[in-house]
Formats: structure tokens, sequence, C-alpha cells
């Protein structure tokens, strides 16, 4: 017959309370760690005619777990413009985008999320031109390697051609943190990464 041991009522309490109280851990490989979860613009627009570096719509800062060595930053919400602009936004300059359009600023680190055509047939929802066609779906997601630590995190938004309006509302911010290997690989931009010496390892 096989034996069992078993386990004290007493410790076991013991041990589920310390497993309950521990301090959370490193962020494992693959572990995606919420680190904030925002609304904004809810009953309300928010919207800029300025060109980049346009208007502040995003500011958080965020304590970014060890063990973490990506963030991302994503935005979804939805938007519109007017007279056929692009609505353009950044976190951080990150990227190699550029907003672009009909207006006469090419800005690196940029990147246009909504541009409809202005042609007089299309829909004039509010009054502004052929292109403000009203709510319109936004998702986009930055990617950057980081450490430990402390971070401020911002978004702006902004219009390619100054005067014409860009709007977003019932705006949803998300920022997370994981461990990838090579995580500065993962995110496109070409930085020496601690797991370089364990490359050869997995």
């Amino acid at each position: 017959m096989k034996r069992f041991s078993t386990i004290p009522v007493a410790v076991l309490g013991t041990l589920l309370l310390a497993a309950m109280w521990m301090p959370p851990s490193a962020t494992a490989a693959g572990e995606l760690r919420r680190l904030a979860a925002d609304p904004k613009f809810f009953g309300q627009e928010s919207s800029t005619i300025l060109e980049p570096p346009g208007a502040l719509i995003y500011d958080k800062t965020v304590f970014v777990p060890g063990g973490a060595n990506v963030l991302y930053l994503t935005i979804s919400t939805t938007g519109d413009s007017h007279q056929g602009a692009a609505g353009c936004f950044t976190a951080g300059g990150q990227g190699a985008a550029r907003c672009a359009g009909d207006g006469t600023t090419n800005v690196p680190g940029w990147v246009a999320l909504i541009k409809l055509p202005n042609g007089g047939t299309n829909c004039d929802d509010g009054g502004g031109g052929g292109g403000d066609c009203h709510d319109n779906a936004i998702h986009y997601q930055w990617c950057t390697p980081i450490d430990r630590g402390p971070h401020n995190v911002q978004v702006r938004m902004a219009t390619n051609s100054a005067g014409k309006r860009v709007f977003i509302e019932q705006a949803f911010f998300y920022v997370d943190a994981s461990r990838i290997k090579h995580g500065g690989s993962a995110c496109g931009v070409p930085v020496k990464d601690d797991d370089d010496k364990d490359k050869d390892k997995d």
C-alpha cells in the first residue's frame, strides 16, 4: 500500500498566507504585465489644429517591474478630421514613421492614423468638408526597450496641415511591459540586450 505524507493544517495555512502576501516576482519571459489602463475623453473630444509637436493627449508615469525589458503603449479610440487632414500621433518620437499628407509637415517619429478623402461627395458629417467622417476606429501600439524603474510615457496628437482640425474621443490608453529575449530587436531598435550573452543557451 502506498503511503502519503500529510501537511499539518497550521503549516498549510501559513504557506498559503505567505503565498498571498508574497510581493510580485520579476516578470517572467513572455508574461505581459499591465501597468496602466486609462479611459480619457468620454463625454468630450480632444482636438488640435497644430502641426507637430501638436497637443499632449496622454501623460502617465509608470513603474516598470524588474525583469521587464520591453514597454508597450497602446491607444484605442475613435477619431475624425476636417478638410482631409491627417491625424498624426507620436509616443516620445518612437519609430521611423512620418506625419505626411497634403500639408507641409514631414516629421520623423510620427504616424498618421487617420486620413480620409476630402471629396465633395464624401461624408461632411459636421461641416468639416468631405473628409469629415465621424467616429472612425483607431488602434495603434508603440514598443520600446526599457529598464526597470519609473518612466514617463506620453502621447501627442497633431494635424499634418496647420489650421485643419483633428479629433479623438472615447479613448483608452494601455501601458504594458514584458520580457522578450533580445527585446530591442523585437521593437525594431538596434540595441544590445542583456540576453545576448545567453543567445546560444535556449
